[in-house]
This record gives structure tokens, C-alpha cells and sequence, in this order.
């Protein structure tokens, strides 16, 4: 008895999730087929390190001279990184990451980063939000199966989860934002959301592709 009690005070007291609608596309394009995520650009899940390398030689041959490899002694991944002057739609330089899986040696993750340094203002801030919403449209026009999506979730001060969606081979692509102002929706209370500023510090637009179970599957 006391055990069900103990139970269903942690269910209760379990924090519930808080929603955003800033960044949210208000109309976007409808296709018929399904979203597949076979990895970024010309670089797809299962490609080596050399074929990658190549690859970005021939989509962004002029950042060569950015181009790092690293290698992590105790994972036994690899990742390279390089630094683009401008990507759209993003604002600004973009850091870009390709990471590749320590047991099998293959690409299994590419991270897009735009940033905005030092603290800035709400108007250098809002260009991140607005790239967001470019990308949560393009994405939310396709289908997508079941419950594999999330929008607009809060994940604490300045961050926000504008979309997370899943494929049906087990690879994924989340937008997130980071060091932004959002309107937090109360419940009971519909169109009477709580303004949260962002805080002080850097802004970032992070898009994240990820082959997850794609690996073991092919």
C-alpha cells in the first residue's frame, strides 16, 4: 500500500513539459512522401572517413583551409570539423561536425552550429530564431509516421527544442535554440502565454541529423 503511494506521489510530482509556440512555422508546404534522413548534404550515414573528407572537398572547397580531425583516445571516434563565412539560412558563419561511429568507423552523426558571441542584442538575436523556423517548416512538410515528432519544447532558461523528428529507419533531426527569448504557453490559459527573456550570454541555432539505428539496420 505504501509502496502505491510512494509511486503515485513521484508520478505527481513528476515536472510537467512546457511548450513554445516562438519559432513556429504558421503555414508550410505539404509533400506526399515520407521524410528520410540519409544524412546531410552529399555526406550519407555509412560513408569513411576518406569518403567524407571528399566529399566536403567537393561541397566546400573553399574551407579546406578550416578542416580539423580529431581523434578521441578513449572512445576511439573520429569527428572532423570545419567553419563556413556564411550557410544558409542561418546568420553567419556556421561550424559544422561529422562524427563518426567508434565501432564501426562510419559517419553517424553531422552537427550544424550558428552562433551569435558575447551577449548579444534581441535584434541580433531574433535572425537564429527566424533560420529556425525556415527549417522547422521545410522539415514539418513532409510526413512523418506515428508519434515520431516534437515541437516546440522547453528545455530550460533560453532553451528551446523547436523540432525533433524520427524516421522510420531510426535516424533523427532536432532544431534547437539556445540563449533566445520565448513565450512559454500556460495551461488554462490559451493565448495568455509567460514571456521568458533570453539570458545573458551567446545565442545558437543547432541543427542536429543523427543515423541512430540506421547503423545496424543496413
Amino acid at each position: 500500500m505504501h509502496l502505491q503511494d510512494n509511486l503515485s506521489q513521484r508520478v505527481l510530482r513528476r515536472p510537467m513539459l512546457e511548450l513554445s509556440l516562438t519559432g513556429q512555422p504558421r503555414s508550410w508546404r505539404v509533400r506526399e512522401h515520407l521524410y528520410r534522413c540519409s544524412g546531410y548534404g552529399r555526406a550519407r550515414w555509412g560513408m569513411d572517413l576518406h569518403a567524407v573528407m571528399e566529399t566536403i572537398e567537393r561541397e566546400h572547397p573553399k574551407a579546406q583551409a578550416s578542416l580539423r580531425h580529431d581523434y578521441d583516445r578513449l572512445t576511439g571516434g573520429q569527428r572532423l570539423e570545419l567553419t563556413l563565412p556564411s550557410l544558409p539560412p542561418g546568420p553567419g558563419p556556421a561550424r559544422l561536425h561529422y562524427l563518426f561511429d567508434a565501432e564501426y568507423g562510419v559517419l553517424s552523426e553531422v552537427h550544424l552550429h550558428w552562433i551569435s558571441g558575447g551577449d548579444p542584442s534581441h535584434e541580433q538575436r531574433l535572425p537564429l530564431v527566424q533560420a529556425a523556423t525556415r527549417l522547422a517548416g521545410e522539415l514539418m512538410s513532409y510526413r512523418w509516421s506515428g508519434l515520431s515528432t516534437l515541437r516546440g519544447a522547453v528545455r530550460g532558461p533560453g532553451s528551446l527544442l523547436l523540432f525533433s523528428g524520427r524516421d522510420e529507419d531510426g535516424a533523427s533531426v532536432e532544431i534547437s535554440l539556445d540563449g533566445v527569448a520565448f513565450d512559454v504557453e500556460r495551461p488554462g490559459a490559451p493565448g495568455q502565454p509567460e514571456h521568458r527573456p533570453a539570458p545573458r550570454g551567446p545565442a545558437a541555432l543547432r541543427l542536429a541529423y543523427r543515423a541512430g539505428g540506421w547503423l545496424k539496420t543496413e
